[in-house]
Formats: structure tokens, sequence, C-alpha cells
């Protein structure tokens, strides 16, 4: 029975086609009356007793096939039949990221003989005649896209090499081919968006000034006077300092995937620790994030009066979390995308395309004939005319 639902949208109603038997029983059981016409030496004829013979006949033949064919194209039209189509593999498709102009698309497509239409980079692509979308989520829509045939072998043009998007592992087609309109410099060593909530330490300026200064990264810190504007898509490390019961939002903000900074001033009986550096650090697992500890208290002066404290501060927050954060950062770059390769073979086929409005025009178009057909048979040949003249004496 796979067969039969892979075939039909709406397979259970094929069982109408059994109403295909009630035309024929009509037309086998119809009975006319006999008309009696007297002839004026009849009489002299001897006396034959009536015999009634009755004959299984059709009649009106073409009229029943029409009828016929009415109510199984009827039955086909509710059951709406699939017709397998082949969607291509999407060569000559460009998707345009919604995001690049007019005059932009038409300077790109010029002298490019490969493209054969260009669409809106959508879940659903419209042709780019179609008005301008609003700009989606450009990962979550490509991986959409990388699943169904008719895109994987589409190009794609985005406005810029890199792009937001969020942490999701996603997938793409390897037979993509990506361009952008700007390009952003490519480097390794990614700077972290680092935010301080609570009253600086006051050894928190001087190291970020001299972590600058060694050339271990241009960094900067950001102010924030609410852990409800905290959000890991903006926000990569966190210097809390507030002592107390770790709030929701701040937390979060970790299993968002962030990096929590703090001392042993801040508490939370539901997360296990784990030691990093001796006595000195311990390190937690919340989400797709951690949380590290320092167990002094870091306004103490053992803390920071230490000379190789910037490199060691540095240190200590990259190894901890900033590795697995760089690669899947919320900006992604077309030359290494933060995806895997959807192989051929777990591409979803192209949906069949339903027959339901071809069936409906044939059927309407053999209704009429049927009533043209039923109307000019002549009065002799309608139900309440002769069947066939019986000879009266």
């Amino acid at each position: 029975m796979q067969w039969l639902y892979a075939s039909w949208l709406s397979p259970h109603w094929l069982w109408l086609l059994g109403a295909l038997s009630i035309p024929l029983l009509v037309h086998l059981l119809r009975r006319r009356s006999p008309r009696q016409i007297t002839f004026a030496a009849a009489h002299w004829l001897l006396p034959k007793h009536r015999r009634s013979q009755k004959r299984w006949l059709l009649r009106d033949k073409p009229l029943l096939a029409l009828r016929l064919l009415l109510i199984a194209l009827l039955v086909l039209a509710l059951a709406q039949p699939l017709l397998p189509r082949d969607a291509g593999d999407g060569s000559g498709l460009l998707l345009v990221d919604p995001r690049v102009g007019r005059t932009e698309l038409r300077e790109f497509l010029a002298g490019r003989d490969d493209i054969a239409r260009a669409e809106w980079l959508q879940r659903q692509p419209r042709s780019i005649d179609a008005p301008r979308p609003p700009a989606p989520d450009l990962w979550r829509t490509l991986g959409t896209l990388a699943a169904r045939a008719e895109y994987r072998r589409a190009q794609i043009l985005l406005r810029n090499a890199q792009n937001p998007s969020g942490y999701r592992l996603l997938e793409t087609s390897p037979h993509w081919q990506w361009h952008a309109l700007q390009r952003e410099r490519h480097t390794d060593n990614t700077v972290p968006q680092i935010a301080v909530l609570g009253p600086e330490p006051q050894w928190l300026r001087p190291a970020i000034d001299a972590i600058a200064e060694q050339s271990l990264s241009q960094v900067a810190l950001q102010p924030l006077h609410s852990a409800a504007t905290l959000d890991p898509r903006q926000q990569d490390w966190l210097i809390y300092n507030n002592a107390g019961e770790l709030p929701a939002a701040v937390r979060a903000f970790v299993e968002g995937g962030g990096l929590l900074i703090s001392d042993r001033r801040v508490q939370s009986a539901q997360v296990p620790f784990t030691a990093v550096d001796g006595q000195r650090l311990e390190a937690a697992a919340i989400g797709r994030g951690s949380w590290l500890r320092y167990r002094d208290d870091w306004h103490s002066a053992g803390f920071y009066h230490r000379a190789d404290l910037p490199r060691r501060l540095w240190r200590e927050w990259s190894a901890q979390d900033w590795a697995r954060q760089a690669d899947g950062r919320p900006r992604w770059s077309i030359d290494a995308p933060p995806a895997r390769q959807l192989p051929d073979t777990a591409v979803t086929p192209a949906r069949p395309e339903p027959l339901s409005p071809t069936l409906l025009i044939a059927l309407a178009l053999l209704l009429a004939l049927e009533r043209l057909l039923a109307l000019r048979r002549p009065e002799s040949e309608t139900g309440s005319g002769p069947d066939k003249p019986e000879v009266q004496p």
C-alpha cells in the first residue's frame, strides 16, 4: 500500500470508484413502456399470447461512457493524484541575499552566462521580479534549502562575506558556489566582545591596557547597567562583579554560549565546579557556555599585585572557552562556514505536483459535453418514449 499513498495525496477517496456501478445499473434496468399500433386487418390473425422478453441491453452507450468517466474523474480529483517531476539540481540558479541592491545585482549579473534565473534567498525562494522580501536569518534559511533537491547546485550571492547568525550548526550543499559583494579581512585572532556587569574591579582596566600593549589582543570593555541586556550573540565574555546568588539572566547568558568570569563571592548551589588550576580556578559547563570562577577574592591585593597578571588572565580566559566559541561565533564567513555538508543521498526528493487543477478542468468540460448529449437526444429516446412498438390485434 506504500505506493498507493505515495502516488495520491488523499487516497481514501478512491473507494468512491465503486459508484461507477450506479450508471451501469440505471442503464441496464431502465425499461420503457411499449407503444401499441393497431392495423386494420390485424383481427384476422390468429390470437397470440403476449410474451414478455427481458434482455440485458446497454442503452445510450456513448452517454453511459461519459457518465462513467465523469464519476471516475470526480473521484480522482478528490484523491488528488501526484505527478512525479524532475526538480533539477539548481544549475544556473542564483539565490540572492535580499540585502543586495538592484543596481549591485545588475552589475553582478552582467556578463554571467552561467546564471539562467535569479531568486530571492528565502525559505520559499521567489523570482527577483517580485517585491524585495525582508532579510531572513541567512544561516537557517540556507540550512533549510540545502536539503531540497532543486537548490543543490545553486549559486549564493550575499552582500557580505561574513554574516550574522546563531550558534546552531547547520547543513550546506557541497555543490554551492558562494559569492559576496563585500569581503571583510579574515583574521585568526578573533577578538571577543567583553562586557562588564557591576563595578569594575580596580585591576581590570590596567590589565586590559597591558594586554593591548603586549599585543595579545586589541580588546575593549562594554559596561552594562542591567543583566537584561545580556545576549550571547552580542557579548562573548562577561566580567561579573556583584556578590550573591547568580541571577537568572546571567545564567541564561551562559546557557546561550557565553563565558561568565567571576570570583568566589558569586554563588550557585546547582552548579558543580571542577578545579582548573590547582586551588586558584574552578570551572563548570552550563548549557553551551561555561562559568570560570576564581576561588580568591579578586579585590584582595594578593590577587592583582602580580607582574604577570594580564598575560595570565588572558591565557586563563581564552583557554577555558574561547577556542570553541571562536569556531562557532554568531558570525560566519563563506570561506569557512560552521556547518557540515549534507550528502546527496540525504536530500529530500522534490515533492510531486498535484493534478487536481487539470482534473477539475477536464471534469467541467466532460460535464458540459454530457449535458449537451443528453439534451440533444430525440424524445423517442428519452425515458418516457417508446422502446419498441408492439403490434396489438
